[in-house]
């Protein structure tokens, strides 16, 4: 006789990691709101919500993985909404770490999202005996469902029955515009270079989770398969906090200013270069530390106005204009027999990087080459 579902529980390899991949998720996301002042692009905010988006998810999955689900059958499918928030929260995590900022029509991502969690209350306020047969449905299909009554359709539109089509849709909607967006800029606009390799992750995992999400669907019945994709998003959760870890650039603001107001006259602008011109002489930004508030208070100038001079006179902002200099260091010790001894990590520590993939990101982007790739050709030829 089959164990009553009601006594079922299953704690194994795949329910201890999304557990883990639950605390990990919304600590991230305490952590990044706890990143103050919030300014914009509000890139902080915006990867709060996305990891408390897989944490709400791999919970969901957790409950109903594990069977902790028939203890709390009123949080059945509780998370379906946040499938139509991932994709608006990733591009719009997207185009901030681009340097774009966040305006009123940014809100328009959300319609989805806020009309499907509309719709969906139809199913929340349904009894539980509903609840109970739609997961069982979802996770137990063998088992018999309760007998039940509801004078509210759950489903009048049969949104909640197409939701893998309509996830994958969206899904596929917004890798679009990310690779839209990549190709309008490829980032020659971007303030930060630091983040290219952030907006590359996102994209791979897009496009890694579109992949996965199809592949489960069409080998796995009904839900049976949504523990792998939770593991996904728990290893993708770990993968984001290393990097985080290890970049030392993550958290620094992008700068956004407006220089209608100024008072910086075009003498001043001259004089910061030149004082500009005896710091870079003292290699300054080979200091892995240097950064716009540094810099200015080294020049005796405020980061405005620093920032105004760059753009001006130079066509740079503060990233940029420092990426240059240390990629232009990097260049000549790649460059020289002399120094072919050392690796890759150790010239990027030497110009400033502590991170090898923001170095070698950065290399790229202003050579078309890879540091491995510059030092071949240069020593050869």
């Amino acid at each position: 006789m089959p164990m009553p579902l009601q006594d079922f529980f299953r704690f194994d390899w795949f329910a201890a990691i999304l557990l883990v991949g639950v605390v990990q998720g919304f600590f991230l996301a305490l952590l990044f709101l706890a990143r103050r002042p919030h300014r914009q692009p509000y890139h902080h905010l915006l990867l709060a919500a996305v990891v408390f988006a897989f944490g709400t998810l791999v919970l969901d999955t957790f409950l109903c993985y594990s069977g902790l689900m028939f203890r709390v059958l009123h949080l059945v499918d509780f998370s379906e909404p946040v499938n139509f928030a991932l994709g608006p929260l990733i591009y719009l995590l997207f185009r901030s770490l681009n340097g774009s900022s966040w305006t009123r029509r940014q809100w328009l991502h959300f319609i989805p999202f806020g009309l499907y969690l509309l719709y969906h209350t139809l199913f929340y306020i349904q009894p539980e005996a509903v609840k109970y047969n739609a997961y069982i449905n979802a996770y137990f299909p063998d088992r018999e469902f309760l007998p039940v009554s509801s004078k509210v359709d759950p489903d009048p539109l049969l949104l909640t029955r197409y939701i893998n089509e309509l996830t994958i849709l969206h899904i596929i909607l917004y890798i679009g515009l990310c690779f839209r967006l990549l190709k309008r800029r490829r980032f020659s606009e971007s303030p930060n270079p630091y983040f290219y390799p952030w907006a590359r992750f996102l994209l791979y995992f897009f496009v890694a989770s579109l992949l996965l999400i199809l592949f489960v669907k069409l080998t796995y019945e009904r839900d049976l398969g949504d523990h792998l994709l939770a593991a996904f998003l728990v290893l993708q959760l770990f993968f984001a906090s290393y990097k985080i870890i290890t970049d030392s650039a993550f958290f620094q603001p992008v700068v956004q200013v407006k220089y209608e107001k100024s008072a910086l006259s075009e003498e001043a602008k001259q004089d910061l270069l030149q004082k500009l011109k005896v710091a870079e002489d003292a290699k300054f930004y080979v200091q892995p530390s240097a950064s716009l508030p540094a810099l200015a208070r080294q020049l005796h100038t405020s980061p405005h106005y620093l920032s105004q001079s760059l753009n001006e006179r130079l066509g740079k902002s503060f990233f940029e204009y420092l990426a240059a200099l240390r990629i232009k260091e990097a260049k000549a010790i790649l460059s020289d027999p002399a120094q072919r001894h050392l690796k890759v990590e150790e010239v990027a520590e030497q110009v400033g990087y502590l991170s090898k993939s923001a170095f070698s990101a950065a290399f790229k982007k202003q050579t078309g080459q890879t540091p491995g790739e510059y030092r071949k050709k240069a020593i050869l030829g």
